[in-house]
């Protein structure tokens, strides 16, 4: 069953203020001096050569590629279609460039994040350059098309707006594409991307408007910096098997809390025998299992992973009576939550077999189904640091496996 992150939808935030205050810096701009506009329409170039770097640093081949998409079509409009589209060579390239926004955007988005220098990011920007000549040769099949089709691609539909109907439900079919992958993965380049494929639609769709290119471009090179620090911040602070918060953040978060907080402390039981007897990978599966629920606390508690199967949770302001009644409902909704494990004996050794059987049978699979111990401390007198009190919540968590363990202990 697929798991939608309703809450990533909170990332197109910062993409769409980027881009709508971009439309209305832009009626601003001809008030400027002739120097400042100068220097305004050299700032995209510079953004883009900065996200570039960035991503350089961060291994983010997705975010790079996408820099340099941005400076290409900020060049192109510039030095190409700042004439008549009336004339067959600027007509050609608007509708290289209507087609080569969606679909590069949608190359982008569907690719996976898996490294720069290696061979699959080699082979991630050979493709993306390859997508990319790819759309004048579509564009030339377009205009010798039946007159239907190169009418649906045809710019200037309505008084206003430029972009072809074809392109703009092309581009549509690409946000929406783009919201599903960022709503399953639930990771940091889609918020920047789509901001990036909505910038790209402004500046084609209303090219007439003064400037639209100069600011679309650098709200483009906005959002992809704003992803790089976001992509940062959870290569600093996140865990990734987990998704959760990792050991970095919860030392920041403790050394700024208040007078009055609790700590839990939880850990999967008999992991290392489920390990064993399961494998690794079965395994990490617990640990997501385990971290989804974690994350859902209530009370105000925010989830860490200490490392391995152990997790923290923290209730600001809390006391631990306060939250015993959370995290014992997290508890139950781990331990009545049931695995289905499939019986590797029962697997055939070609992959393509087991997908054939899956299809015309049901392989016999175990239900197994794991638990959790948590030990709950409060702050309680003044003077006590939080080292003090995750050593308290420890104690408790060995207290509760002791005493048979799938218990909350305060």
């Amino acid at each position: 069953m697929l798991h939608l992150h309703w809450a990533a939808l909170t990332r197109l935030l910062v993409p769409a203020c980027f881009v709508s205050g971009a439309l209305m810096v832009r009626e601003y701009l001809p008030a400027l001096s002739e120097n400042t506009q100068i220097v305004l329409a050299a700032l995209p170039y510079l953004v883009a050569a900065i996200c570039a770097v960035m991503a350089y640093q961060f291994r983010r081949v997705r975010l790079l590629l996408a820099a340099l998409g941005v400076a290409a079509l900020y060049w192109l409009i510039q030095n190409h279609l700042q004439v008549s589209l009336d004339h067959p060579d600027a007509a050609r390239l608007y509708l290289v460039a209507s087609l080569a926004v969606p679909l590069l955007c949608l190359y982008l988005l569907v690719l996976p994040e898996r490294g720069m220098f290696n061979t699959w990011g080699l082979l991630a920007c050979v493709f993306f350059l390859g997508s990319a000549g790819a759309c004048f040769a579509l564009a030339d099949l377009i205009l010798g098309a039946s007159a239907g089709v190169s009418q649906a691609f045809a710019h200037r539909p309505v008084e206003g707006y430029i972009l072809s109907i074809g392109a703009s439900q092309l581009l549509a079919l690409v946000a929406v594409a783009g919201i599903a992958a960022l709503l399953l993965r639930n990771a940091e380049a889609e918020g920047p991307l789509l901001g990036v494929l909505a910038a790209g639609f402004a500046s084609l769709a209303f090219l007439h408007l003064e400037s639209i290119s100069v600011v679309m471009g650098i709200a483009a090179g906005l959002c992809l910096v704003w992803g790089l620090l976001r992509s940062s911040y959870a290569m600093a602070y996140r865990d990734e098997l987990t998704g959760l918060l990792g050991r970095r953040a919860l030392n920041e978060r403790l050394a700024s809390l208040g007078k009055r907080y609790t700590i839990a402390m939880l850990d999967v039981d008999h992991f290392k025998r489920f390990n064993d007897k399961h494998g690794h990978d079965v395994g990490d599966e617990v640990l997501k299992l385990v971290a989804s629920r974690v994350r859902e606390v209530g009370n105000g508690g925010t989830a860490y992973r200490y490392g391995g199967e152990e997790f923290c949770i923290v209730f600001p302001r809390k006391s631990s009576e306060d939250c015993a009644a959370a995290l014992d409902e997290v508890r139950e909704r781990i331990a009545d939550y049931k695995m289905s494990i499939r019986d590797r004996r029962s697997r055939p050794a070609r992959s393509k077999d087991g997908a054939r059987r899956r299809g015309a049978t049901r392989i016999r699979s175990d239900q197994v189904s794991v638990t959790i111990s948590a030990g709950v401390a409060a702050r309680e007198e003044d003077g006590q640091d939080a080292e003090s009190v995750i050593l308290a919540a420890d104690s408790k968590l060995y207290k509760a496996k002791r005493s048979g363990r799938n218990r909350v202990v305060f």
